[in-house]
């Protein structure tokens, strides 16, 4: 069984906004006394949980601000069913046209595809494994 954090341990992880580490943080010390982790491995193990505690909190912070009706992502973009080349694809999935802040413009006729494109490219551009969402600041 668990033991709940320190007070004043808690109150210092609160004020400091670690929301993850503190949640994780008495599990992770039990679990550390339990099979006798050294210093290192604990604290790295708690930096690391609440990195990604805060990056998907970012994220799902930046698709509720996007406000995507759907989720499409580009897995799911029938290629085969549009005539888009496969070669602009690619291009587009890469997502470099970002990097270089150039503009997209999609058009054609109702049904080929242009709002679910437009939707997963969104999507992955605020993916955080995607490497053009990790290079761009984020606001």
């Amino acid at each position: 069984m668990t033991q709940p954090l320190d007070p004043e341990l808690e109150a210092g992880l609160r004020r400091l906004r670690l929301r993850g580490m503190r949640e994780l943080a008495p599990e992770l010390l039990q679990t550390a006394k339990t099979q006798r982790w050294p210093p290192h491995e604990l604290l790295g193990t708690l930096v690391r949980e609440e990195i990604a505690s805060r990056e998907a909190s970012n994220q799902r912070a930046r698709l509720k601000a996007a406000g995507f009706p759907a989720t499409k992502t580009l897995d799911t973009f029938d290629l085969k069913a549009s005539s888009l080349p496969s070669a602009t694809f690619e291009f587009l999935a890469s997502l470099e046209w970002l990097e270089r802040n150039d503009n997209l413009c999609l058009a054609g006729p109702a049904g080929v595809g242009k709002s679910h494109l437009a939707q997963a490219l969104g999507r992955a551009a605020i993916t955080p494994d995607t490497k053009s969402a990790s290079s761009r600041p984020t606001s």
